[in-house]
């Protein structure tokens, strides 16, 4: 049997001073590894587990709009990584699809009065 260790490739310990409560960063890195499928069953399986833990939703938002930013900067390094280019996309609608899920439809068009 052959053990498998990934490279992380983003896992923060600590966000605004505060440390995490859970380990999305981790499954969400994980994830990355396999593919798009995976991501997004994350997505579903974490969302579903814990939709009715206000706190731990708040940290899933959290780390879906930093994985975002993750790779959006490595779309910043190199321009050809397809890869960012697909995973920040990914994780931008996710992250929009949790904040509509939570706030509304149009709940950034609300917040901002210009």
């Amino acid at each position: 049997m052959k053990i498998l260790f990934l490279h992380h490739y983003y896992i923060p310990k600590k966000a605004f001073g505060c440390t995490y409560l859970t380990n999305f960063h981790e499954e969400f890195d994980n994830a990355d590894h396999i593919g798009v499928d995976a991501i997004l069953e994350t997505y579903d399986r974490l969302y579903n587990e814990w939709k009715d833990n206000s706190v731990y939703i708040m940290e899933l938002m959290l780390v879906l709009n930093h994985r975002c930013t993750f790779w959006n900067n490595e779309i910043i390094k190199s321009p050809q990584n397809e890869k960012a280019v697909e995973y920040t996309f990914i994780y931008l609608d996710l992250f929009e699809k949790l904040d509509e899920l939570l706030y509304g439809p149009d709940s950034w068009e609300d917040a901002i009065d210009l």
